[in-house]
């Protein structure tokens, strides 16, 4: 049953940032309190959910349940805390990949990435109310409270520092790092030391050296069981080319380094998995695709120079013991180097960035984003029409021609021609004639099967290639704001220090801080555009070469069916 209660004053949410739009009076569902702190997830009458000012609400019948009076702090379990409990086995019971009669699982909030540092920005506009002030909130300030009188309505207002509080930045602590207000002290070991590099191309994220580059096959998919034979699920083999050795994982596993991944690198690529789904997944087809979905995820994860050497992947591609498991799963979730904390681990180029030239390429690369994006619709949609018709009328139409020229054949069989000493059997010519004809038939028909069975050989690997590049460029979006941000944030900064309300020092240690984001943006989309032109070039040769081969096939037949003919 979930907590009740009532607002107090009136809020504006920003639904692009998650937020729930409140009104006073309003009884709202509370469905998570450890979103933050000053911050829950509620549920308004009409079923819309999103985040809230804690302060701004009260208990419908008094505290219960843990809903504090306005303003309090409700204490939340760390990620550490809640992760001590689980069942940490090697095929631990939370069945992540939808068995049925398996509870749904519910993403928690990563270490770090809803925590803020607690000291506040000095950059918010001072408030005498300290209800919503301090850790957790996000520079936010406290409701400006006033009591209804005549016409008058109570609001309560939120003020921003200088970004949106529930955004990709300031969730990952972005705006924490920038402004130096991120004092945690954080060991960084050596061997996750990041840097770019300059290159004739620009920034790029430096080569790890050695033999990094590698490949990970996965083979063999096997129904496995456990609970004497309760719980169903599947597991594959990977082979990674570097070490040889063998370990078995299931899509839970792969949904877990997913997790581990996409929260560690804000500025990186991370494509979601191949997606979950509840009936049909012991059918062969199912599992043949999705292993080939996970095989292009692992080939796109071990080809970047980042993602295959960090600790979660390695750990997860080569450990094959059940307690060593255990160790390094725990180790990755309390990872501090994640979200805008990994950018501490990351040394640039010496040379400084002007803040104009940074931003039109920022600018520059959103306007190809979102093209490639509508693109990416358009031509996923034209192959699915086109498979789907080669599949359907084009099969049909050309067994119908088909059909046509048998029935004439049919005609030609029942020749005779009358003599006058009773031998009515047709010349050979018409015979050979009817056979050609009959033969012209058969072609159509065979061509008809053609043209049904070519799409697995180019339509639907090409579309599977496009719908993992559409994967791709929809996680570019949270990047391109975070790096927008970022450049706000500098040119406000300048600003401040122009007005004299900002010391030099200061101003320059944002800037220098919002260099490493710059440059780490740079890197990665340099790291993906010479990837794209890699990636498309041999889908493109894959492609094409299927295309010339089906059509050299169906040439071939005609010319074979030409030449019944030709011989008559």
């Amino acid at each position: 049953m979930h907590l009740r209660a009532r607002v107090m004053y009136d809020f504006d949410g920003e639904a692009a940032n998650g937020e729930l739009t409140i009104k006073e009076d309003e009884v709202l569902n509370i469905l998570r309190q450890d979103v933050g702190d000053g911050w829950w997830e509620a549920e308004n009458s009409q079923g819309v959910k999103g985040l809230v000012p804690q302060a701004y609400c009260e208990a419908v019948d008094g505290t219960q349940d843990g809903v504090s009076s306005p303003g309090s702090s409700v204490p939340s379990p760390s990620y550490d805390d809640r992760q001590d409990g689980v069942d940490e086995e090697w095929d631990y019971d939370e069945e992540w990949d939808g068995e049925p009669g398996s509870p749904t699982p519910q993403t928690q909030a990563p270490n770090g990435v809803y925590r803020q540092s607690s000291q506040t920005s000095q950059w918010s506009v001072s408030s005498t109310d300290s209800g919503l002030n301090g850790q957790g909130n996000y520079g936010l300030h406290g409701a400006n409270r006033h009591m209804k009188r005549g016409g008058e309505v109570k609001t309560g207002t939120v003020s921003k520092t200088f970004k949106s509080r529930f955004s990709v930045f300031a969730k990952s602590g972005g705006e924490a790092y920038l402004l130096g207000a991120d004092t945690k002290k954080r060991h960084i070991p050596a061997n996750t030391e990041v840097r770019i590099v300059e290159s004739d191309e620009g920034p790029m994220w430096e080569d790890p050296g050695g033999d990094w580059r590698f490949t990970c096959e996965i083979t063999n998919p096997k129904k496995e069981s456990k609970l004497k034979g309760m719980k169903s699920f599947i597991a594959y083999q990977l082979t990674p080319s570097n070490t040889g050795i063998r370990v078995s994982r299931r899509y839970k596993h792969f949904d877990w380094l997913y997790e581990r991944l996409s929260e560690k690198f804000t500025l990186i690529c991370v494509p979601q998995l191949p997606d979950k789904q509840v009936t049909g997944r012991y059918e062969e087809s199912f599992i043949e695709r999705r292993m080939d979905g996970l095989q292009r995820w692992m080939a796109r994860m071990t080809s970047h120079p980042i993602i295959s050497q960090c600790d979660a992947f390695q750990h997860f591609i080569s450990c094959t013991d059940e307690k060593q498991w255990k160790v390094g799963k725990r180790k990755a979730e309390k990872d501090e180097l994640v979200g805008a904390a990994f950018l501490q681990t990351i040394t640039p180029p010496d040379t400084g960035l002007e803040v104009a030239h940074v931003e039109t390429q920022h600018d520059n690369f959103a306007k190809f984003v979102k093209s490639m994006n509508d693109s990416m619709v358009v031509i996923q949609q034209t192959f699915h029409e086109s498979r789907k018709r080669h599949m359907g009328p084009f099969k049909r139409e050309y067994q119908k021609v088909g059909q046509s020229f048998n029935a004439i054949a049919e005609s030609f069989e029942i020749d005779t021609r009358p003599r006058v000493n009773g031998n009515d059997a047709p010349p050979q010519e018409s015979v050979r004639l009817t056979d050609a004809v009959k033969n012209t038939g058969k072609t159509y028909e065979d061509i008809g099967l053609f043209f049904a069975q070519q799409p697995s050989k180019d339509l639907i690997p090409f579309e599977d290639f496009l719908r993992e590049y559409h994967g791709m460029i929809q996680t570019f979006p949270d990047m391109i704001q975070f790096h927008k941000h970022t450049i706000s944030t500098v040119k406000e900064c300048q600003k401040q220090r122009e007005d004299q309300k900002m010391d030099f020092e200061e101003a320059e240690s944002v800037k220098q801080r919002a260099d490493v984001v710059s440059y780490a943006m740079m890197a990665e989309i340099n790291h993906f555009q010479d990837e794209r032109v890699r990636n498309f070039k041999e889908a493109m040769e894959g492609f094409l070469t299927e295309q010339i081969k089906f059509y050299q096939n169906v040439t071939a037949k005609l010319e074979d069916a030409l030449g019944k003919f030709q011989d008559i």
